[in-house]
């Protein structure tokens, strides 16, 4: 499942990347603006930072910017970066099949539906979804 903190993720970015690039926007202003807990915006603009997606300044003519261009980051590459690895179902990381059969008829549609989701996530990036206007949630 992927959690409110990876959407949180999507829509910082996606909020830097909606300004001219090299500007600089405070988490409290980014918070006030998108509706999320100011805490959660600087924890989460931690983890960006550590991506290398963003950096930020202190003081006065500080603020937090966008580093990378936001075509290059999509979707999955953020929310694997907050949630880690996605997955619709658990067996899809086991080498093995499910404990009590020896072959499980669903795996190969798990398998299928996880690989068209990941698709989906990577061609969607931030600049798509700034451009759009589509994380405004």
């Amino acid at each position: 499942m992927i959690t409110k903190k990876a959407e949180y993720a999507i829509i910082i970015l996606t909020e830097l990347a909606s300004y001219p690039p090299g500007t600089k926007i405070t988490s409290k202003a980014i918070a006030e603006k998108r509706s999320i807990p100011v805490n959660l915006v600087v924890q989460l603009l931690a983890v960006t930072r550590e991506a290398g997606w963003t950096s930020g300044t202190r003081g006065p003519a500080g603020g937090i910017r966008l580093n990378s261009d936001p075509a290059e980051i999509n979707m999955r590459q953020v929310i694997e970066k907050v949630d880690g690895p996605i997955g619709i179902t658990r067996c899809l990381f086991s080498a093995t099949p499910c404990r009590d059969k020896t072959h499980c008829s669903l795996r190969g549609i798990w398998s299928t539906a996880q690989q068209k989701m990941l698709s989906v996530l990577e061609e969607v990036s931030i600049k798509d979804l700034a451009e759009a206007g589509e994380a405004d949630c």
